[in-house]
């Protein structure tokens, strides 16, 4: 056997040379909606799938870009593995369903919509009990 031949390390890249990874910018309203419920259901299944689903207890939230006191959530009793963009609810703040064929968790409303109140600034909520 050979001895193994030292390769020398890549020359370090300068850090003005480096860059962030930025949140993507999004033509209209309606492709961030469509970008922000794909994301929260694909969060839901994660959940999901780490186990960070008990019932009906847990919830994520993503706020609608263009309706600033509306917020899409998952609906009542769906378990987080089965949730596609289209199964999410939008609902207000006084917490009607405004989109969407399913019921929305009150307990979900209530968390929910107090943290998206009080923090405009907040895109998304999750709340467990795991």
């Amino acid at each position: 056997m050979s001895e193994p031949v030292a390769v020398p390390a890549p020359a370090p890249i300068p850090v003005e040379q480096l860059q962030f990874a930025m949140p993507p910018v999004h033509a209209s309203p309606e492709e961030e909606r469509t970008y922000r419920r794909e994301r929260l259901a694909g969060a839901l299944r994660l959940f999901g799938q780490l186990g960070y689903e008990d019932g009906v207890s847990g919830h994520i939230s993503a706020r609608d870009p263009e309706l600033a006191d509306c917020f899409w959530v998952n609906p009542f009793g769906a378990p987080f593995a089965d949730i596609a963009p289209q199964d999410l609810i939008l609902v207000n703040g006084d917490g009607q369903v405004l989109r969407g064929r399913f019921h929305v968790n009150q307990a979900a409303f209530a968390v929910h919509a107090a943290v998206h109140r009080a923090r405009p600034d907040t895109v998304a909520v999750a709340h467990t009990h795991s």
